[in-house]
């Protein structure tokens, strides 16, 4: 069937989307930020370089990791912009003991291409690695960044969550390393598989998502090199992001969580938000980022169900018994939803601002003030017409925004691909 043409209102190839994509929750507050380095002369230039947002972050700086700890000590910081390599107690060190005492803080540590391995190791401790030399436009406009989707949680009644999120996920070990190998013009799908197969539970989701109808297989897929010739590459690094947060739910925290359900949801609107972007805009690039959108977009329910059990039980149990939306009874009892705090996550790893905004603005595109469907808007149409496909009675989900199909022009469209979706045609 010819659709009718559509632009990328959020394409991920240019350097950054409207600053207002993501309107902060409340006015910014002043943010403390602490910047740790041994050379003087660079902590320098950050305290001249920074005199521009004195309105804005109270920053303060230590010339070792000993002397930081001891601000730490005497007070919380927002965020904390570490070296890697400092003699004594370095970066990692550093941020460990700043996650005891303020598990809260941003996290960040500035470390060059040969301290790779060991970063790696730091998964769990480190939000972000930035690698040097970096340039202060670019750290400010990071650091603006996570402070704009923080804002969106920050609420009293999420302090004790955010608090208690102790074992807030890193980056995952392996999608660094897929990452680090795409950067090779000469990677190939075996060595892409060679590296996945390191991962039991990475390998068991690829052999099942390669044989499902989903992604259009016709043969049975036996081995991860199959699966990737199947799923692609750029998939396969989506995958590689996703499942560590779904293996490694403690299912204990909150009996009868329906963590398969939501994998198969998740990975099921990832493959149908990147089959609306292949049709509508006949962008593969862009296709495989709504992918990861799509596979992400309810990953705050884990971290409010691992950081909130008793009360996201709860939170649950109303929605199922009131057949009200799930993100509006979360916004009732925490002031804010699972996109919101997955949405966060996100923008902790640094990853491009677009699928931030589409985790974020899932069940409520018209947020992002575009006219034209954007990754958030694809992801929303995404996940009602899975909705529609497959019953989800433990999480009642928000039906698809009629005006925003309207505002799109897509109304009709729609239910051309609820049609076919439910005829087992994906």
């Amino acid at each position: 069937m010819s659709l009718p043409p559509a632009k990328i209102c959020c394409d991920t190839r240019s350097a950054d989307p409207p600053a207002a994509a993501i309107p902060p929750a409340h006015p910014a507050t002043r943010t403390r930020i602490l910047f740790v380095d041994d050379e003087a002369a660079i902590l320098k230039l950050w305290n001249m370089s920074l005199h521009s947002m004195a309105a804005e972050w109270d920053v303060e700086f230590a010339g070792n990791g000993e002397e930081a700890l001891a601000l730490v000590r005497r007070k919380a910081f927002d965020v904390i912009v570490t070296d890697m390599r400092m003699p004594g107690m370095n970066g990692v060190q550093l941020l460990n003991q700043v996650l005891q005492l303020h598990p809260q803080t941003i996290r960040i540590i500035l470390s060059g291409y040969a301290e790779l391995s060991a970063t790696v190791k730091s998964i769990g401790i480190t939000h972000q690695f930035l690698e040097k030399p970096l340039q202060l436009a670019d750290l400010k406009k990071n650091l603006k960044r996570l402070l704009e989707a923080r804002a969106r949680i920050h609420h009293d009644e999420l302090c004790g969550l955010i608090a208690r999120l102790k074992n807030l996920p890193g980056l995952p070990a392996l999608y660094l390393q897929i990452a680090a190998a795409l950067e090779s013009p000469e990677v190939s799908t075996e060595q892409i598989a060679e590296l996945a197969s390191t991962d039991p539970a990475l390998t068991a989701k690829l052999l099942q998502l390669s044989n499902s109808a989903f992604f259009g297989s016709r043969r049975k897929v036996y081995s991860v090199a199959e699966a990737v010739q199947v799923l692609g590459i750029n998939l396969i690094q989506s995958l590689a992001l996703a499942v560590p947060l779904f293996a490694a739910f403690d299912r204990a925290k909150l009996p009868g969580f329906p963590i398969e359900q939501l994998w198969n949801h998740s990975a099921q609107t990832g493959a149908v938000g990147r089959q609306i972007f292949n049709k509508f805009l006949r962008d593969p690039q862009f296709a495989e980022l709504a992918f990861t959108a799509g596979i992400l977009h309810d990953i705050g329910k884990l971290i409010l169900a691992d950081g909130l059990p008793e009360e996201y039980a709860a939170v649950l149990a109303e929605s199922r018994n009131t057949k009200t939306p799930l993100f509006l009874v979360e916004q009732e009892h925490f002031q804010t939803t699972h996109a919101e705090v997955g949405a966060y996550l996100l923008a902790l790893w640094g990853l491009p601002i677009p699928l931030v905004e589409a985790v974020a603005c899932h069940h409520e595109p018209g947020r992002c003030g575009n006219r034209e469907l954007c990754l958030a808007g694809g992801v929303h149409i995404a996940n009602a017409l899975q909705h529609a496909q497959a019953a989800h009675p433990e999480m009642i989900a928000s039906p698809v925004n009629t005006d925003f199909l309207q505002h799109v022009g897509l109304t009709a469209q729609f239910e051309i691909w609820r049609a076919e979706l439910v005829a087992g045609k994906p």
